[in-house]
Formats: C-alpha cells, sequence, structure tokens
C-alpha cells in the first residue's frame, strides 16, 4: 500500500502546473527554436543575397580605390575600420534582427508570454558544484548528450549523401569559369543547406513530442500528493465546519444586534422567531433581518422585550417566513397581505401608546 502511495501515477493537476510555470518550468523545446531561428536566417540570406552581394562590392571597390599601399595613414586605417563595420552591420543586421525576433516568436509559440522572476532569483544549489556535477550526469543531461549525437550523426549523413548525388557534377564546375562555379558552389550550397534544415525539422519535431512527455512525466503526482493538494486548496473538512461555524456566529450577533431597529417579531411563538422590518422609504416591502429557531429564537424574544420591540403570535404566517424567506430578503407576495395586517396592528398600538403618553 505504501509502494502504491509513493508511486507517481496521477496526472500532474492544473495548480501544479501552474506554480511550475510560475518557477519558469515550463515545456519549451530548444531544437524547436533552433529550427525556427535557422528557416527564417536562411530565408533572409536567400532574399538578401543580392543586397549583401552589392554591398559588399561596394565595399570592395572603395577599398581597392584607396591605393594603401602609397599613401597609408593612421586616419585611412581608422576609417578602413569604420567602414568596415558599416558594411558589416548592413549585411549582419537582417540576420540578427530576424534571430532575435524568431527566438521570441518560437518561445511564445511554445509557452506564450512568460513571466517567472524566480528565474532571476540567484539560488545557492544553481552555484553549488555538488549540485552542478549532478546535473552534468543527470539523465536530462544524458539525454542531451544523445540527441546532440542523433543531430550531429543526421547532419553528417545527409551531408554524405548530398554530396555523393553531386560529385560528378561538382567535380567538373572546379575546372569552369570562376563566375559559373560561384553560380553552381551556391546552388549546391543551398541545396546541400534545405537537405539538413529538412532533416533537423524532424528531429526538432520529434524533440517538441519528447520534451511534451518528459515535463509530464517530471510533474506526475503520487495519490497522497493529489490528496494533499486537494486538501491544502479546499481545505480539510475540520477547518471547513470551523470556518461555517465562525461565519455563522458572526452573522448571529450581527442579527441579534439589528433587533432594537426591528418593528415586529413574529413566533410560532416556542420554536421560531421571526424579525420584521419595513421603511416605507427605502424598502419595496417588509423585509426579514432575522430568523431563528429553538434557543435562539428564545433570545430573539428576550432581546425584543429588552428594548420594546413588538412580539406578535402567528404560528402559520412564522412557519412559512421560516421555510420561504431568507434573511436580508423581502416578504414574498404571498405572505405580504398577512405581515402588512400585522405591521399595520403594531404601528396603531405604539401611536395610541404615544398618544397615552
Amino acid at each position: 500500500m505504501s509502494d502504491d502511495q509513493g508511486e507517481k501515477t496521477e496526472e500532474p493537476s492544473q495548480h501544479k502546473l501552474d506554480e511550475a510555470r510560475k518557477k519558469g518550468d515550463v515545456a519549451s523545446s530548444k531544437e524547436f527554436n533552433s529550427i525556427f531561428i535557422l528557416t527564417g536566417v536562411l530565408s533572409v540570406l536567400v532574399m538578401s543575397s543580392l543586397y549583401m552581394f552589392e554591398i559588399i562590392s561596394e565595399y570592395i571597390e572603395w577599398l581597392y580605390g584607396l591605393e594603401i599601399k602609397r599613401a597609408y595613414t593612421e586616419e585611412l586605417g581608422r576609417r578602413i575600420f569604420k567602414e568596415t563595420m558599416v558594411m558589416a552591420g548592413k549585411c549582419l543586421a537582417p540576420v540578427f534582427i530576424t534571430s532575435a525576433a524568431l527566438g521570441f516568436l518560437a518561445q511564445v509559440m511554445q509557452v506564450g508570454i512568460l513571466y517567472a522572476p524566480d528565474v532571476l532569483q540567484l539560488k545557492p544549489d544553481r552555484i553549488n558544484p555538488l549540485q552542478g556535477f549532478k546535473r552534468i550526469f543527470s539523465k536530462k543531461a544524458l539525454v542531451e548528450v544523445l540527441k546532440g549525437l542523433f543531430k550531429f550523426s543526421i547532419v553528417l549523413g545527409i551531408t554524405y549523401v548530398v554530396i555523393s548525388d553531386n560529385l560528378t557534377s561538382f567535380t567538373g564546375f572546379l575546372h569552369t569559369e570562376a563566375a559559373e562555379s560561384f553560380s553552381y558552389g551556391k546552388t549546391f550550397a543551398f541545396k546541400l543547406a534545405l537537405s539538413i534544415l529538412g532533416g533537423l525539422v524532424v528531429v526538432a519535431i520529434g524533440d517538441f513530442a519528447w520534451e511534451k512527455y518528459a515535463y509530464k512525466e517530471k510533474h506526475r503526482m503520487t495519490k497522497q500528493q493529489v490528496k494533499e493538494e486537494h486538501k491544502e486548496r479546499e481545505g480539510s473538512p475540520e477547518i471547513k465546519q470551523k470556518i461555517r461555524a465562525i461565519q455563522r456566529d458572526m452573522a448571529t450577533k450581527r442579527m441579534m444586534s439589528d433587533i432594537p431597529q426591528a418593528d415586529v417579531v413574529i413566533t410560532n411563538p416556542t420554536h421560531i422567531s421571526i424579525v420584521v422590518k419595513y421603511d416605507g422609504e427605502t424598502m419595496v416591502a417588509p423585509e426579514i433581518i432575522g430568523k431563528c429557531q429553538d434557543h435562539l429564537a428564545l433570545r430573539i424574544r428576550e432581546i425584543a422585550k429588552e428594548n420594546d420591540v413588538p412580539i406578535v403570535e402567528n404560528v402559520p404566517l412564522a412557519r412559512a417566513l421560516y421555510k420561504t424567506v431568507d434573511v436580508g430578503q423581502g416578504v414574498p407576495r404571498s405572505l405580504y397581505k398577512a405581515v402588512a395586517e400585522i405591521l399595520a396592528f403594531v404601528y396603531k398600538v405604539k401611536k395610541k401608546k404615544k398618544a397615552l403618553g
């Protein structure tokens, strides 16, 4: 039985997954991110190759026109450095911007917008050499090594196949004109890159599925953990009972404090007491501001007597009000006439008492 309790057989609860997410622990595939970025970068390189070629050509032409050997100065050196940086920036800016944008987009596609300040906190176990050593030889580290080897094998295998298929034409183009060789080399490089990318896409899909599975397995729960979480979130029956008792006690005290402002207490006469109040300016119908039975009903009567609140005995009306109307609600239309008659009687008695002084 204890083994069953300790075995993680239950699906992770949404609460546990939410708590893990707050700590930055989410199912995210690095391979998916890498392939997404690589695809975008290759697309940018293909689409902007002419633009880059023009930038580099202009730079080379400018460089040749300087006649460096005959008139090199420190000022010229700074100028060359500046122009080189500008040229590199123009060529690489689209690549860097694309990489950053696609890296962010890939992460959002996998886990959404993630805010996890816990990740930024410095924790002792992160700089503990022993913990670091354990992580190096952990199951996760082993999986990462195997994934790396598998990826390397895929790239190596695809490269071998593509080169083998194009070996004859490739060696033939080594003896052609430079422009033709360059054109063929560009086509071959693109074909090779596309083939490798296709293989890595398969790896990324597999890695994405693995990360989802591993994340789910990592956060599985034992039956005992499920019970404890439920108890922690919902509260134990004993605590719930205590809370309800406290709430009832507070409601009763509040109700008792409202009795002095009541117009009448309707009783049955021994088991039920209904406290009624009516204000023609603020209320559409008389309201029940308190109701109790047994010993609390007797307590209501005691407070009513102490504060000169009239007590009227009406067994059927008291029972009907107790069953159909909650505290804070108005008297229903079906009982309105009976309550109105009692209030009219009470107001009449009060008026007579005032007249007599």
